[in-house]
């Protein structure tokens, strides 16, 4: 009999998943159903598309024909209306209907809606997760005079320093915590990306959030609990992800994700899920975790394949994520204190010149690190991460590059 895989989600994690499922089996049927009408593209490379820095055709990853080079079957601007689990079945907004033996679900999350009062009449509100809001953030943000940027996460961030690159809008940036990455960063850290940032000519409100949008002189007026008063003609915000759970949510257990197994196995037989949506058990840190890396996404896709394919192995990985930061790098590895709180940690840094390290520790091992600045020792860090060996010398030592020398 032909195995028959279904893959719900064309980005790195499902697409990944549906190649290695086609190498492992050349005869296997394999469909994938895609929301987005683009073949795959690097969610990565957004944020330099946004400071203007890579042409928008590099963004893309995949042709159409590479789809069906691989014999994949797949559905552009389809997607799941019901996943029914126990017979297998998968329904479609399209009408179909297509049987499988193993699914993968990656379907990942859309923007969570503005949470601040009045900002449903704000029509120039934008959030930032596809290449299509993408393009509308250009479009829009060179062609006015001022943008709001609200949220302290990274999508926060990555929308601050995009539109303020483009040298076109003024941007101010307003954030309910004291600084970015307040549950990552401390104080200090938060001081420097926050000194880059002015240097750049973002303007900061922090410790803040608005409590009223109105309408003044043609354009949009935000108001703050602590009084400040902010004009502009687009609002871009990064408030977090709703996942799409909804084709399956009677029948897998979910925890805003879906819950599965250090394998991506999910509650339902034969059904795994990958990428953003899952909350996976995380053997680094001995506890279920969710992340939303690109390199995250792929490596849970190439172990969804093998286990979907027969093996029973287990995911671990570190997790990367580097960026630009006003000029400078930022740089995050592993675990970090917003998704594990409790970790124990050291650091160094220097506002003159500009750099900041922190590394967390969670019984005697190295789980994770951030660093703004060159991020020098970082491939060294990473193997002693996945190594999980405990960490025998001052734990301070390996904030030095030069220790990290093998």
């Amino acid at each position: 009999m032909t195995r028959r895989y279904v893959v719900l989600g064309n980005g790195i994690a499902g697409q990944t998943c549906a190649e290695d499922l086609r190498k492992a089996d050349p005869d296997a049927s394999i469909v994938m159903i895609a929301a987005e009408r683009h073949p795959l593209y690097n969610r990565v490379a957004l944020p330099r598309y946004l400071r203007g820095q890579v042409r928008r055709e590099k963004v893309f990853m995949r042709t159409v024909e590479d789809y069906a080079k691989h014999n994949i079957e797949v559905h552009f601007e389809t997607w799941a209306t019901e996943v029914d689990l126990h017979d297998k079945i998968v329904l479609t907004n399209r009408g179909q209907e297509f049987k499988y033996d193993a699914i993968l679900i990656a379907t990942g999350g859309r923007p969570k809606p503005p949470p601040w009062p009045g900002a449903g009449d704000v029509s120039s509100c934008l959030g930032f997760q596809t290449l299509d809001d993408t393009d509308a953030i250009i479009e829009k943000a060179d062609s006015v005079e001022r943008v709001l940027v609200m949220g302290g996460s990274f999508i926060g961030y990555e929308l601050a320093e995009g539109v303020s690159f483009r040298q076109k809008a003024k941007v101010t940036w307003i954030m309910r915590g004291p600084w970015f990455l307040r549950y990552v960063l401390d104080e200090e850290g938060g001081q420097l990306c926050r000194q880059l940032g002015e240097a750049q000519g973002v303007q900061f409100i922090t410790s803040d959030e608005v409590q009223k949008f109105s309408r003044s002189n043609g354009r949009y007026l935000a108001e703050t609990v602590n009084g400040h008063k902010v004009e502009f003609d687009l609002l871009t915000y990064g408030v977090g992800l709703d996942y799409y759970t909804e084709p399956v949510r009677k029948e897998v257990e979910l925890k805003s994700g879906i819950v599965t197994d250090s394998k991506l196995r999910t509650s339902a037989p034969d059904a795994y899920a990958a990428g953003d949506i899952a909350v996976f058990y995380d053997l680094m840190v001995e506890r279920h975790n969710q992340m939303g890396t690109w390199d995250n996404a792929e490596a849970h896709g190439k172990v969804a394949a093998r286990n979907m394919a027969g093996a029973d192995e287990d995911f671990f990985d570190v997790p990367t994520y580097t960026t630009t930061m006003f000029g400078s790098t930022l740089a995050v590895m592993g675990v970090t204190p917003d998704v594990q709180p409790g970790l124990e940690s050291v650091r160094t840094f220097s506002l003159e010149e500009k750099f900041y390290r922190k590394l967390f520790f969670k019984d005697d091992r190295l789980v994770g690190a951030i660093m703004i600045g060159p991020p020098k020792g970082r491939k060294k860090l990473i193997e002693i991460m996945r190594s999980r060996q405990k960490i025998e010398r001052p734990k301070q030592e390996l904030l030095d590059p030069a220790n990290l020398k093998d």
